[in-house]
């Protein structure tokens, strides 16, 4: 019997490393035929100061280029977002970003790009108590997603994997009908992610906890049961809050 339901995201919670979103600032350059690599410049500068505008321009003069694209997409919810700001601004056409999408999950499926699991977390997942339900849930194809698990040593890890989520307005639904199919109340819920707005907001208003990874600057109005910068400080909360 079903005693809790923990929900995961996927990129930057489960799977660590800047690489995929680098990769798809690489052919969102592509396609706009640029010759300089802005998207990637930006992008690459941006994620190494984790999101923080100050880091990020230190040291730049406000008549380059990547300063300029600095400030386009400061605020952004993720580096995902922050490329495909610049990448409108552009002229990149909406096929054109989901072509570089495709492209960067690709590259992810053949093993192009370097990403890392949460230091001991297969371990981590395996100490739920058997009456936890562990689920995957991602706004990623499954093209990427399944070689990553098994790179990972992840695919035995969880009991259910869904793919194409389209958080956040499709988590409501998933998490509706994890609570029916497990028997649990809201309250049983957790998820767990790195992006407010898309992993944790939907399920906060529906009574459940929520759990932030909050390695980039964190929203107004943004209000987590817990949060911490890597994963791995929580461990502990978790599988308290797990406990029959």
């Amino acid at each position: 019997m079903t005693s809790h339901v923990v929900i995961f995201d996927f990129d930057g919670t489960v799977s660590l490393g800047d690489e995929p979103v680098i990769a798809y600032a690489r052919h969102l350059d592509e396609q706009a035929g640029s010759t300089v690599d802005l998207i990637t410049r930006v992008v690459s500068r941006w994620l190494a100061a984790d999101g923080r505008l100050a880091e990020a321009i230190d040291g730049l003069t406000d008549a380059d280029p990547v300063f300029l694209g600095l400030h386009v997409v400061d605020g952004a919810i993720d580096g995902y977002y922050a490329a495909q700001r610049l990448a409108g601004l552009v002229g990149v056409t909406p096929e054109g970003i989901d072509a570089a999408y495709q492209a960067s999950r690709a590259d992810l499926a053949d093993g192009l790009i370097s990403t890392h699991a949460p230091e001991g977390f297969v371990s981590f997942l395996a100490a739920f108590p058997a009456s936890v339900h562990r689920v995957l849930v991602s706004n990623s194809p499954e093209n990427g997603l399944r070689e990553q698990l098994a790179k990972l040593e992840l695919t035995r890890s969880f009991d259910e994997i869904v793919t194409s989520a389209n958080k956040p307005a499709g988590l409501p639904a998933i998490a509706e009908r994890l609570l029916a199919e497990q028997g649990v109340a809201a309250s049983q819920l957790l998820s767990v992610g790195d992006i407010w707005a898309n992993d944790l907001a939907p399920v906060a208003v529906l009574g459940s906890a929520t759990a932030l990874i909050d390695r980039m600057p964190v929203p107004e109005g943004a209000a987590p049961t817990v949060r911490a910068p890597h994963i791995e400080e929580l461990y502990p909360w978790f599988l308290e809050w797990a406990r029959p």
